[in-house]
């Protein structure tokens, strides 16, 4: 069950098509949900903090070509940019200069690109590490 769904990003990795939804839990949990292409949920992100940060209030989404998602957070300690790699545990990437971040993309580069919608403009973030 999807409860005020807002976003859709979609990525092909592995040949398979996989949305990737904003939504909340049916208690009302902000959540990413990675829906198989029987859009069965595989993963969920967000909601336990063994995995990453816990999401406050999720808006924009978006996956790198590494298969990573990218979530605009609206966290209580500060608006951040949440990376959930495949495998492994979450962390934020982006936690400072940001206010209300809403949509996100990755430029062909690997450049992050985000719409901050308060400062009224588009920031460009290094995110991973040269190494990574």
């Amino acid at each position: 069950m999807f409860i005020k769904t807002h976003k859709i990003c979609f990525a092909a990795t592995w040949d398979i098509l996989y949305p990737y939804f904003h939504s909340y839990e049916t208690g009302r949990v902000p959540c990413v949900k990675i829906l198989a292409p029987d859009w069965n949920t595989i993963r969920v992100l967000g909601v336990c903090a063994g995995m990453g940060p816990v999401l406050v209030s999720p808006w924009g989404i978006c996956i790198d070509r590494d298969g990573d998602v990218l979530v605009a957070d609206w966290a209580e300690q500060g608006h951040r940019v949440v990376l959930f790699p495949g495998r492994g545990v979450g962390r934020p990437v982006i936690a400072e200069g940001l206010s209300s971040p809403r949509g996100l993309t990755v430029l062909p580069e690997g450049h992050l690109a985000v719409a901050d919608s308060m400062h009224h403009c588009v920031k460009i973030f290094r995110y991973k590490n040269v190494q990574e």
